[in-house]
């Protein structure tokens, strides 16, 4: 009977810090200006042939190593079979990363012969790790990075599918909301709120951390700081930065209420063991598409074996790619 109590006492305890600590966010954000919309549009101009998306590639190439800013391993890159191919794959990269996240598993889809276009998402990849060049990041800087790379894929592959991690997955779920020229949309454990928020306070927390100055930096290792060495992307990121993200997933969820996914098909893939991103959030944007669409699927990767919120980067801790590299190939080369 003392164990019972003492679980008891302790999951009172834990009730009672979790309210308060979810009242402080909803209070703390009505001190704060109200969360400005974001307005979500598409205008395609897709590359017509092959030749012509790789003309694109190439400026776009061009442009980013004048810059003279960039991380050589962090500049997009493409993998391609010198031609238009059945099927061609763009992946977006999540926070903090870079387009080096998806070196492996770019490979193995060009193996299964597809062409495959990774893309740098804004102020992401470059050479100053410490600069903290995340904190003026915008969601409409994301959302502005959704037209111009279907445009290009459209000339990589007859069909396309668009896919991406975290900060990735929003951009990805825009591809999907908006892009009818897209065979698949598949976000990948979206980043539309914190995994330990209920999704009904993801506007309060959202609109907390818009508002916040100074601005707060989190280091993924508290410990090694700047030290801490990732094989590409910063150390740490900017909570104003997360919360321009959390305002773009706000943006879509609210898109996806009220009108049906542009794309063919769309994949929703969660991880249950994810400590980063909001679940119930995750699984709003799959009702709202399978409401209005009869292409949709869901796929969550298990508890156990336990697996990190990054589950792309080969060095990520916890990594277990060779249990997520098949199941996500497998996933997403055998879409309805």
């Amino acid at each position: 009977m003392r164990i019972v109590r003492f679980f008891g006492y302790v999951a009172l305890v834990i009730v009672a810090l979790l309210a308060g600590a979810y009242t402080g966010i909803y209070l703390g954000s009505l001190a704060m200006p109200e969360i400005k919309p974001v307005a979500l549009h598409s205008s395609p101009n897709p590359a017509r042939n092959y030749e012509e998306a790789m003309e694109r590639f190439e400026a776009l190439q061009a442009e980013e190593m004048a810059r003279g800013d960039i991380d050589e391993v962090c500049l997009p890159f493409v993998l391609t079979h010198g031609r238009k191919t059945e099927r061609a794959i763009v992946l977006f990269h999540g926070l903090t990363a870079c387009p080096f996240q998806y070196h492996a598993l770019a490979q193995l889809f060009y193996e299964k012969g597809y062409n495959v276009f990774v893309p740098r998402l804004p102020r992401h990849g470059l050479k100053d790790r410490t600069s903290n060049a995340l904190a003026e990041l915008t969601a409409e800087e994301l959302a502005a990075v959704m037209d111009p790379t279907a445009d290009l894929a459209a000339g990589l592959g007859e069909e396309v599918t668009m896919a991406g991690l975290s900060l990735g997955g929003n951009v990805a779920a825009l591809g999907g909301q908006l892009r009818s020229d897209l065979r698949l949309a598949a976000p990948m454990s979206p980043a539309f709120g914190f995994r330990f928020v209920p999704n009904l306070l993801t506007p309060a927390l959202t609109r907390l951390l818009l508002g916040l100055s100074p601005d707060i930096y989190i280091w993924w290792d508290p410990i090694n700081r700047e030290n801490f060495q990732a094989e590409s992307g910063y150390p740490g990121f900017s909570l104003r930065a997360l919360a321009e993200i959390y305002r773009l997933g706000l943006a879509i969820q609210a898109l996806a209420e009220g009108n049906a996914p542009a794309s063919q098909a769309q994949m929703v893939i969660g991880n249950w063991g994810d400590p980063a991103v909001n679940m119930g959030a995750i699984n709003a944007l799959a009702e709202a598409w399978r409401s209005r669409s009869r292409e949709v699927s869901v796929y969550f990767f298990p508890p156990l074996p336990w697996l990190p919120h990054d589950i792309i980067s080969t060095d990520a801790v916890g990594a277990n790619t060779e249990l997520t590299y098949p199941r996500l190939l497998e996933l997403l080369t055998t879409y309805p």
